[in-house]
């Protein structure tokens, strides 16, 4: 084998381990789930891990044989032979022009790296392998201020209906049974239970302490996609009107409905299947005053009263605040 070819295999061999470790890298690391880059529940993860495995198992084999001899693939004559003819020929044409007339021999292709010049070389060495390595150690495993606002931060639609429901509060009555003539017996309700358990229609209060957990303080507990879509649902909005609500997301300013300054807008993002698909569902927070001061992307546990407000045409859910501290990012900084 040739120097030129020999170092151009092992640059090869090269570049299949160094796209080999970094998918085992990623996979290993857990910055596939730590930094939101895909869905837990699919197979992209393992995915990766085999096709990380894959790579440096070919790229190992093409190392250890590459003193091996070349196949007779890569023996041929490119030159050009006369035809030859078993049979005298008795014909008056121009021998000269059935010699040219003959298809020339093609050459084998060996890929980009063999058949370039050193600057084209260069070109496709780089693009295959600083790309990959850049992203390894330098990119960033969450979206930047700019990078959400493009994903519709702002132009957040309310209440529209979710993919697949698991963030809307499910209506279906989940309080405790009414006791039966064999239960035993109960107190009547004080008049501050009665007032808690108050019909809002088929939906109660009594149903949402059933399904939300609340804090020591009594605040409910809710991920910001799931008081987003409670703008779809009058039941529950009837039943939340007033509720103390506490909630951990990432706050930016508000740049909508906010004449006076008295908002900031909290987000989480959503991940249906990876990062590609990830947008942020928001919410404002109403102050009533001008609002503290965060660093943009700060995560935040915000605590307030739920109310529902007509802006442009769409109920938005609005989070009055009693209280707004910085906060620990949670372990899953999306939402799947």
């Amino acid at each position: 084998m040739k120097k030129s070819r020999s170092f151009i295999h092992l640059i090869s061999v090269l570049l299949l381990l160094l796209w080999g470790g970094v998918m085992l890298y990623f996979y290993a690391s857990g910055r596939l789930e730590r930094g939101e880059y895909v869905s837990s529940e699919g197979w992209f993860s393992a995915m990766v891990l085999v096709g990380g495995i894959g790579c440096l198992i070919v790229g190992l084999f093409n190392l250890i044989t590459m003193g091996a001899p070349e196949g007779d693939c890569c023996e041929h004559d490119h030159g050009h032979k006369e035809p030859q003819h078993e049979h005298d020929h008795h014909h008056d044409h121009d021998h000269d022009h059935h010699h040219h007339a003959e298809a020339p021999v093609e050459g084998h292709s060996h890929g980009i790296l063999e058949e370039s010049g050193a600057l084209g070389r260069m070109v496709a060495i780089f693009i295959l392998a600083v790309p990959v390595t850049y992203a390894a150690i330098k990119s960033p495993d969450q979206f930047s201020k700019i990078a959400i606002e493009n994903k519709g931060l702002y132009q957040a639609n309310y209440g529209e209906a979710s993919s697949d429901g698991k963030f809307s509060i499910n209506k279906e009555s989940k309080a405790a049974p009414a006791a039966t003539p064999d239960s035993m017996p109960v107190p009547p309700p004080s008049s501050a239970s009665a007032s808690q358990t108050k019909s809002y229609g088929a939906f109660t209060l009594a149903d949402l302490k059933a399904q939300v957990p609340q804090s020591k303080e009594g605040n409910f507990m809710l991920d910001v996609p799931e008081i987003f879509y409670t703008a779809g649902d009058k039941e529950v909005q009837s039943v939340l009107e007033g509720q103390l609500v506490e909630t951990i997301a990432q706050v930016l300013p508000e740049k909508v409905n906010n004449p006076n300054g008295t908002r900031l807008r909290i987000f989480r993002l959503l991940v249906q299947c990876c990062a590609a698909d990830a947008r942020p569902l928001s919410i404002p927070v109403e102050f009533g005053k001008e609002p503290p001061k965060f660093k943009d992307m700060t995560w935040v546990k915000v605590v307030g009263k739920i109310s529902f407000k007509n802006e442009n045409n769409q109920v938005v859910p609005v989070l009055e605040a009693t209280s707004m501290s910085e906060t620990a990012e949670p372990d899953s900084k999306s939402v799947f």
